[in-house]
């Protein structure tokens, strides 16, 4: 079992940090010259206890494991009563319009929104060039959050068949509380991902499942605040063919 669970993780090695390059002080200068009026910062953010070492923004998980059930989220009360754990599709006015608030004006022609989605009353999507990824959040009022960046994304070809790079895995604060988002990219092989969330003492369990698109893949979901340094967050991706990889720890994954 030891060897056959080694073998399932280098299957998707995580890649290093490339914050400190070239790339990513490029964008760093140019956010800092672009014209920020139009995007609203979150009210609060708060990361895992780790270094972060791929998002350069404050950022917004586990893999389903054969099984799992999904139960009724714990400790958030009425809030987000109106999530799922499928997305639906956003429509093509809607993205345009979080584009809008969350990309600096310099920025949006050269754009392109891979990853789009509903969750109940809230949207989410990942917006790319060349040279970054963006990830923007919209609340149920309107109000749109940026959540994370990443400089010089790796591309679909350089992760392989099984690969994936997750690049944004924080909490975000929202009048209803906190939620968690994930995003990142993918190997050639990878149609799909689910995200199991379980209680450290085995107690509930989610199953959320990522909206994959392109060599993408994005989800979020509701996670108080304690909850956040207690659940275990694993991720499944499942492969052309019929295949899995398994057991994947979002926190190995992203620090």
């Amino acid at each position: 079992m030891k060897q056959l669970d080694q073998a399932l993780r280098s299957a998707a090695e995580p890649v290093p940090a490339r914050v400190d390059r070239e790339p990513a002080r490029q964008l760093l200068e140019q956010i800092v010259r672009s014209d920020r009026q139009a995007a609203t910062a979150p009210a609060a953010t708060r990361a895992p206890r780790r270094r972060l070492r791929l998002a350069i923004a404050s950022a917004a998980g586990a893999l389903a494991a054969g099984g799992a059930v999904l139960l009724s989220l714990v400790n958030i009360g009425p809030a987000y009563a109106s999530w799922t754990p499928d997305p639906a599709p956003l429509s093509a006015a809607e993205a345009g319009e979080i584009v809008a608030k969350c990309v600096p004006a310099a920025e949006r022609g050269a754009a392109r929104v891979v990853i789009s989605e509903k969750r109940g009353d809230y949207a989410f999507l990942n917006a790319v060039t060349p040279g970054w990824s963006r990830t923007c959040f919209r609340d149920h009022d309107g109000k749109v959050s940026e959540s994370a960046i990443l400089a010089g994304p790796l591309g679909t070809g350089q992760l392989g068949a099984k690969g994936i790079q997750l690049y944004s895995w924080g909490q975000l604060r929202t009048e209803e509380g906190y939620v968690r988002i994930m995003a990142g990219n993918l190997g050639t092989q990878v149609t799909g991902v689910d995200i199991a969330v379980r209680a450290r003492d085995g107690g509930s369990t989610r199953t959320v499942r990522a909206t994959v698109r392109a060599g993408y893949f994005a989800a979020w979901y509701p996670e108080g605040s304690p909850e956040a340094d207690t659940n275990v967050t694993t991720l499944t991706l499942r492969l052309a063919g019929g295949g899995t990889v398994s057991n994947l720890y979002a926190r190995d994954l992203f620090e």
